[in-house]
């Protein structure tokens, strides 16, 4: 099984709006994958349905309960945020950073370009949306 982390922008659009993010996440529900979400992204992910689109917050928590998506506790990646925090230039982005580099997992999908640089995808397979969907798309194809 796929692990697969996202980032916070992916799973609000993808469950608001349709595009590629929204095709992220339909495949995330399928077979051969496990989400695997940082304890303080669930957190901001959670505030910002709860401030924008309150009355939709049950489809976020549907979605968490489909994927059956793992939460990393903050402590597994803790010590990790100041290494995190000196790769990327938003450093609010630090933690989720942290987490990927902790569990290591199989893809980081994310839509924000500050995750993209040459630094970090050395140390985390870190895709855009578009990206992850066409290795998506070629690994099937060679089964």
């Amino acid at each position: 099984m796929k692990k697969v982390i996202v980032d916070s922008n992916i799973i609000f659009s993808g469950l608001l709006y349709s595009g590629k993010p929204s095709e992220v996440l339909s495949l995330l529900r399928g077979r051969g994958f496990r989400l695997l979400i940082p304890a303080d992204e669930l957190d901001e992910i959670r505030t910002v349905f709860k401030r924008k689109v309150s009355y939709k917050g049950y489809l976020l928590e549907g979605f968490l309960g489909m994927t059956k998506a793992k939460i990393i506790p903050t402590k597994k990646y803790r010590g990790l945020i100041p290494t995190a925090a000196g790769l990327i230039e938003d450093k609010k982005d630090a933690p989720i950073l942290a987490c990927a580099l902790a569990v290591k997992p199989d893809y980081f999908v994310t839509g924000d370009k500050d995750f993209l640089t040459r630094d970090i995808r050395e140390k985390v397979n870190t895709l855009s949306p578009s990206e992850f969907l066409r290795r998506c798309r070629e690994e099937r194809s060679k089964q």
